[in-house]
Formats: structure tokens, sequence, C-alpha cells
């Protein structure tokens, strides 16, 4: 079956992807995070959910020394290995498991993750679905974030107002990191969050706000935690 190979630039580099529709695509906070990496040059990298495998491509052309990948598909990571080629990358090692189980015992300088946070009672596709709060997956790699982070090591991690901007602020500092902001975006809800609407309104830490369309929007923060 013909797949489509979608081509975007990002920071100033093109990357080549082929599209799989059953893969995590490159989300808008996909591409928050790539356009806001900071320089990787000479250092190592974990990427916890590589889906595609575009913040790994990102994080080689940005001067990794080495990086790691990892997701709990093995489709995505077929998928991840086909991009990794045709972006001529060569540095990436791929890895199947769940968040740092395929890495025990090795530390980083910076670990990239853009973990599913949709909250919903309803399991959602396990690549967007954060379980009933959205944060079962973001809250694991925050906390298990310092065994696998060597000195002055980073956190680069997003966080959608939806599941609680400030809760992740606070759960970051209570974990010993000094935190930075290094993106800001926003999104109008999609069908999926219009249909749990009235769901995401129960939950304790949600907040959106009512673009000029009288749209509801999510807001996206991009933390970059720094181990102290």
């Amino acid at each position: 079956m013909l797949k489509r190979v979608r081509t975007l630039s990002l920071k100033g580099f093109t990357v080549r992807l082929v599209m799989d529709s059953k893969v995590y695509p490159p989300s808008f906070t996909t591409r928050l995070i790539a356009e806001n990496l900071p320089d990787l040059n000479g250092l190592d990298v974990l990427d916890l959910g590589t889906g595609s495998g575009i913040l790994a491509i990102v994080a080689s052309k940005l001067g990794a020394r080495k990086i790691i990948a990892t997701d709990i598909s093995r489709r995505a990571l077929a998928n991840a290995s086909i991009n990794l080629k045709i972006n001529d990358i060569e540095n990436v090692e791929l890895r199947y498991g769940s968040l740092y189980q395929p890495v025990e015992g090795e530390t980083f300088n910076v670990i990239i993750s853009n973990p599913p946070m949709t909250p919903s009672i309803q399991p959602f596709p396990r690549y967007t679905w954060g379980g009933v709060d959205g944060r079962i997956m973001l809250d694991k790699i925050i906390l298990d974030a310092p065994k696998h982070l060597r000195e002055k090591g980073r956190l680069i991690i997003p966080t959608i107002s939806l599941i609680g901007i400030g809760k992740t602020w606070m759960l970051l500092n209570q974990m010993g990191f000094k935190v930075n902001v290094l993106g800001y975006g926003w999104r109008p809800f999609g069908k999926r969050l219009i249909k749990i609407k009235d769901y995401i309104d129960k939950l304790e830490h949600a907040d959106y706000f009512y673009d000029s369309l009288w749209r509801p929007c999510w807001r996206v923060i991009l933390y970059e935690a720094i181990l102290s």
C-alpha cells in the first residue's frame, strides 16, 4: 500500500516523514516541541514515545551525539525506522518498551517526551489517551526522570491546560527541578474534545478559554526542567 510522505520545515531543517495512519502523527504540540528544542550539540538524548520519530530526527539535526528513542508500539518503531532512513539519520537507536523500561540503569543529558494527555473515562487510542485525568503518563515521566538524568540534565515536556498547567509546575519543583518555559501555544477543541467537554468541565484542574469565534480552546506550555 502506498503511504503518504509529508515534508515539514522545523528549526530551519527539512524533515520528511512517511505517514502511517495508526502511528501518532506530528501534532501541534509535537511541532511546538521541535521548534523550541535547544542546541543539543554533543549531548545524549532520550526520546520517550517517539511515534513517527520526528523529535529524534530533529534532535539529531540539532547536534545530539546519540539518541535512544522508545515506544510501546512496534508499528510506531517500524515507522520511525523508515523515517530515520529517509532523513539519513544514523545516530538514533530504537527500543521497544513502556516509558523508561527500555533504558533501565541508563542516564542522559536530555529527556524529551510528548506524552498522551487527553483525559477521558473511556479509553481513546493509546497514543493520545492520558487516563481519566489525563496525567497518568505525564506524571510517571516526571517522577522517574531524575533517575535517568545526569547532573544538570534537562527534561523537556509539555502540559496542556485541560490537565493542569500549574499542577505540572508544582510537581517539577517538588522533584527538584528548576523550571523554565520554552514555548506556549493554543488550539481550538477538535471533535474528540468537543464530545467530552462536559467531562472536562468536571475535572478539578482543567482550564480553557473561548476565542473570538466562541470556540473552546486549550493552552499548551512547553517546560524545560533542569535537574538541580
